[in-house]
């Protein structure tokens, strides 16, 4: 004895069960694509707003504030007087120490030795000079990736420019696009410091105010110009000195924050795109495609054969009888009462031998 229905197969070839399928394909398409939109912990800042520590938002709460880009005029000395040049609150080592007793890299610089430092003057001041030329060479000292692992992305450009003196000293990482690159003299200095290179360049949140860095190492094959079209991607890793006073292309006295780093970090083109998930995207809607198309085409092809099958002997040899009642109207009926007294008739009459022998 069955308890269950017995299932049958169901039949793949129907156009509803195509269309079905078709419509389960897309649905875990769409799940997957919100799944990956999901992922993003930026799609979800409407929400639970960005970060405290969120650079974007950092910027658009300082975004108000003005930025003074002017340059600090010479006071005018009458003969008898002269201008002082502050000290700083401790002398600059002789030396470089670059490394603790226990082995590991000192990447700090103390900031007493940057207190003579002033912000908004055009170029570098004979007082500080010396300080400049020991970060080049403590630096230089270092190597890129300590340098690199120590140092934390710097806050946004309207931030450093107007609080300079908060920051003076401390090892930050900017990303931008180089548009100058240059060698300069090399000054006499202590510290030997032999090579000297003048960097300009753009992050994104400067606008068109720039960076100037002062490295003593470029990478192998960056571009160098007066004027870089192409404006090739780079990272800079530099302690922040000032805000340094330049004339500017229109004649202009402006300043702009001045890193001090070791080398420039250049991307190649061929460097530039990593992986990421953007490309990962671009495959699986790809794939979809494909497979999107691949099912369309399938069920256009099922679609025809259902139509050639229908037209076919084979498919008229199968088609259902008319059950509807109008092919009912036709039908002999026979009435249950008629045919049981015809039955109760024959059974009283005798049988036409046993006739003949009554009648012998």
């Amino acid at each position: 004895m069955r308890f269950h229905k017995q299932s049958t197969t169901p039949s793949y070839f129907s156009r509803r069960d195509q269309i079905r399928l078709f419509r389960l394909v897309a649905a875990l398409g769409v799940i997957f694509l919100a799944m990956l939109y999901a992922s993003r912990e930026e799609n979800w800042y409407w929400l639970t707003g960005r970060p405290a520590d969120d650079p974007a938002r950092q910027q658009a709460k300082e975004a108000p504030r003005e930025i003074d880009f002017s340059v600090k005029e010479k006071p005018t000395l009458r003969p008898e007087e002269f201008l002082s040049e502050p000290a700083p609150e401790i002398e600059v080592p002789e030396q470089v120490i670059t490394q603790l007793e226990s082995g590991e890299f000192d990447v700090r610089v103390d900031p007493r030795l940057l207190n003579s430092v002033s912000d908004s003057t055009l170029g570098i001041r004979s007082h500080e000079a010396n300080a400049l030329y020991y970060l080049l060479a403590k630096a230089t000292a270092i190597p890129q990736n300590v340098l690199e692992q120590s140092a934390e992305p710097a806050p946004p450009f309207v931030v450093v420019m107007t609080e300079s003196p908060q920051y003076r000293g401390t090892l930050m990482t900017v990303k931008g696009q180089l548009k100058r690159l240059r060698s300069l003299p090399v000054e006499e200095n202590k510290y030997g410091v032999s090579s000297l290179y003048e960097g300009w360049f753009f992050s994104k949140d400067s606008g068109t105010h720039p960076w100037r860095v002062l490295c003593t190492q470029l990478p192998p094959g960056i571009p160098v110009g007066d004027n870089l079209t192409d404006m090739p991607e780079v990272q800079v890793t530099g302690y922040y000195f000032k805000k340094y006073g330049y004339p500017s292309a229109s004649g202009k006295l402006q300043t702009a924050p001045l890193l001090i780093a070791r080398q420039v970090r250049w991307f190649p083109p061929s460097q530039q795109t990593a992986p990421s998930s953007s490309g990962a995207v671009k495959y699986i809607v790809s794939l979809f495609l494909v497979i999107g198309i691949a099912l369309g085409f399938l069920i256009w092809r099922f679609m025809v054969s259902d139509q050639k099958f229908s037209r076919s002997r084979t498919a008229k040899l199968m088609q259902r009888p008319d059950m509807s009642m109008d092919s009912l109207n036709n039908i002999e009926t026979v009435d249950i009462n008629d045919v049981l007294k015809q039955m109760g008739q024959e059974n009283q009459e005798p049988p036409a031998s046993d006739q003949t022998d009554r009648q012998k």
